[in-house]
């Protein structure tokens, strides 16, 4: 408990020290939710077939969506991230040499990017509630909670699997941009994958963040328990049962490999 309190204070001070860039963070925040409130505007209230399992709301059903997938991007990056830096600083190999296991850096070193990313998601349901009128009153938290912790392991497997590919390839943020966008296309954040052709409904099937956002949704906005989301709730069970360990049996692999050809202090 000692060691995971000491990462995450040292990466809360780093972050904190860096005054600019933090309040900048925030404010970026607050400017996604003025985006989020214009295009709610613009849309309007009129009825959407697409919606009504969610509510029917597309301000509402928006909001959750950035604000999870702020939090699945957090996944996805921080521990790439954390990799990068160390191989441009020259950390990673005396990091990587310590007696911790690798899961243990791996998880403790992302304990403050996830309870920062977890502020934000509450900063983003409080502030749309209160401000644009979002109603949460039938908000069920139990399922929502249960979602969100399941959301994060499946990205967390994915993360890890992605420093795995930073660790030998160095640079590849060409490579997540662009998934970036496969998932924005079929994870249902801007719109509900109803509207998506056949083809690429099916496609959207493997994409956890799109039975992540339906669950969330319909937990947050219809009230829905843990008994009616199970089926949502069994195939995020099932991805982050396969990507978690696939993760770290990847970044094992790929340590272990640089290791062997020297290229740790590599950038």
């Amino acid at each position: 408990m000692r060691l995971a309190w000491a990462f995450f204070k040292r990466d809360a001070l780093t972050a904190l020290s860096y005054r600019i860039s933090f309040a900048v963070q925030i404010l970026g925040n607050f400017l996604i939710l003025g985006l989020i409130y214009f295009i709610g505007k613009t849309v309007g209230a009129q009825p959407i077939a697409a919606l009504e399992p969610y509510g029917g709301s597309f301000l509402a059903f928006l909001l959750i969506g950035i604000a999870l997938t702020d939090c699945a991007g957090v996944s996805l990056t921080t521990f790439a991230r954390e990799i990068r830096e160390g191989q441009l600083t020259g950390t990673l190999e005396a990091t990587l040499m310590s007696p911790v296991r690798l899961p243990v850096i791996l998880i403790y070193s992302s304990l403050w990017s996830y309870c920062f990313s977890a502020f934000r998601f509450l900063l983003y349901l409080g502030f749309g509630s209160v401000l644009y009128g979002v109603s949460l009153d039938k908000a069920n938290l139990g399922s929502a909670l249960a979602l969100f912790v399941l959301t994060i392991l499946c990205f967390m497997g994915i993360g890890i699997l992605w420093s795995s590919v930073v660790m030998v390839v160095k640079r590849a943020d060409a490579i997540i941009t662009s998934l970036g966008y496969v998932v924005l296309l079929l994870g249902g954040v801007l719109f509900p994958a109803a509207v998506l052709p056949a083809w690429l409904q099916s496609l959207s099937e493997l994409v956890p963040l799109k039975h992540a956002l339906d669950g969330m949704r319909m937990a947050l906005l219809t009230g829905a328990s843990v008994s009616e989301l199970l089926p949502v709730i069994v195939k995020l069970g099932i991805f982050a049962a396969i990507l978690f360990p696939l993760g770290l049996l990847t970044f094992t692999a790929a340590v272990r490999a640089a290791k062997q050809n020297g290229s740790l202090t590599e950038f």
